[in-house]
């Protein structure tokens, strides 16, 4: 109410003084977002952590890159600094709210320069390329890519950047909220507590992610670099904002929220373990040390590692049938899908924008899940067949 454009005022002007005003990087937003990246890196290269490997990469002769595992302690770095910069007023964390485009910005920037480099340097050594440079460009012309210190550039940019700026940007905004009202309502405490819990599942078991397919295959593109520099972050903290920003006041009634809070916990719990499971079978196949596949960062939930797991193989590979996957295929996807419902349901149900980012997530994992089918269809053949009969649900035990 009371929007310029609601008072009949020109769309297209309006909108670009708009970005103008709110969106213009200035010197001290880029250097800070610059400093955040230097310190994650920095962080990357000193902290300790065990080291293992990823899976042999085909087109570099079976090689294994070592990546040193030190993320959830560069995580626990980064809270204290920022809590201390909060605390002596240094850099208040609302400030971060309060220079959101601009921050989005410099992120938009820095994911635009860091593709233009990869795709050039990648060409060097350049896998699968199509001959099509604007598809090349957007999946990317190499796979991996090593910064001095033996630094992943995609595992450093899909674990630290990505997640840790997603939950600064909401406590960001909580604070605000404190800042501008003197409380924080139950509904903003809620999505502190989801992003809290999923990013520190992001840093805790970042050992589990080498062996994945984002590492292991994916190349390092557009899309993954922009997704990660600015669409995770800036996008996924949308109902942070919109708590803070259109309903900083009201909340849900504490039996609603109470019952927000169970779902949340029980479907984080069940996300962490289906993950667990399938990455530390993974990591066990593999060869990697028990002392990092049972690595004790906090929190280590309960059945989040089987030993001598029940599977099926041939002579086409081995799958997993054991802890939760004896009940659904895509389990995990399913909590996500849960996970990203609630987030948008703490904005409340007057209006759609809050839901985006779920709908966008059921769509994006409804399609992941037809292409992981038909990607292991054609790996495992009647192997594949015989794991569909033995696991015949996808997402809902007995039901689908």
């Amino acid at each position: 109410p009371g929007h310029e454009l609601l008072k009949g005022a020109p769309f297209v002007e309006t909108m670009w003084g708009l970005l103008v005003e709110h969106t213009s990087p200035t010197m001290f937003t880029f250097g800070t977002f610059s400093a955040f990246m230097l310190l994650q890196y920095i962080l990357a290269v000193v902290m300790p952590g065990p080291v293992t490997h990823g899976l042999p990469i085909p087109s570099e002769n079976g090689y294994r890159y070592p990546y040193k595992c030190n993320a959830v302690y560069a995580w626990y770095v980064i809270l204290l600094t920022l809590g201390g910069l909060h605390y002596y007023d240094i850099y208040p964390l609302y400030q971060l709210r309060n220079e959101f485009g601009r921050y989005m910005t410099a992120a938009v920037i820095w994911a635009n320069s860091t593709s233009i480099l990869c795709y050039v340097i990648g060409l060097k050594r350049a896998i699968r390329m199509s001959g099509n440079m604007f598809y090349d460009f957007f999946m990317g012309s190499a796979l991996n890519y090593r910064l001095p210190g033996g630094v992943d550039l995609k595992m450093f940019a899909e674990i630290r950047n990505s997640w840790m700026l997603l939950f600064l940007l909401t406590i960001s905004c909580a604070a605000k909220m404190y800042h501008e009202t003197g409380s924080i309502n139950g509904n903003m405490w809620f999505m502190v507590t989801a992003h809290l819990l999923y990013v520190n599942a992001c840093q805790k078991g970042e050992e589990c992610i080498p062996t994945t397919w984002d590492i292991y295959y994916e190349k390092f593109g557009w899309m993954l670099i922009y997704w990660n520099f600015a669409g995770v972050p800036f996008l996924y903290c949308f109902q942070s904002l919109y708590i803070q920003t259109v309903t900083p006041t009201p909340q849900y009634s504490t039996p609603l929220l109470t019952v927000m809070f169970v779902v949340l916990f029980c479907a984080y719990y069940i996300w962490d373990n289906v993950n667990s499971q399938k990455n530390r079978f993974r990591m066990k196949r593999q060869g990697v040390p028990d002392h990092i596949i049972k690595r004790k960062t906090f929190p280590q939930l309960p059945w989040g590692y089987i030993e001598n797991p029940r599977t099926i193989k041939s002579d086409r590979g081995e799958l997993f049938v054991d802890g939760w996957y004896r009940f659904g295929r895509k389990i995990h996807y399913t909590v996500d899908m849960i996970m990203s419902f609630l987030w948008g349901f703490s904005c409340g149900t007057d209006g759609f924008i809050p839901y985006f980012y779920f709908c966008f997530f059921v769509s994006h994992l409804t399609h992941r899940q037809l292409r992981d089918d038909e990607r292991c269809r054609e790996k495992y053949g009647p192997l594949w067949e015989e794991y569909v009969r033995v696991v015949p649900y996808k997402f809902i035990p007995g039901i689908y």
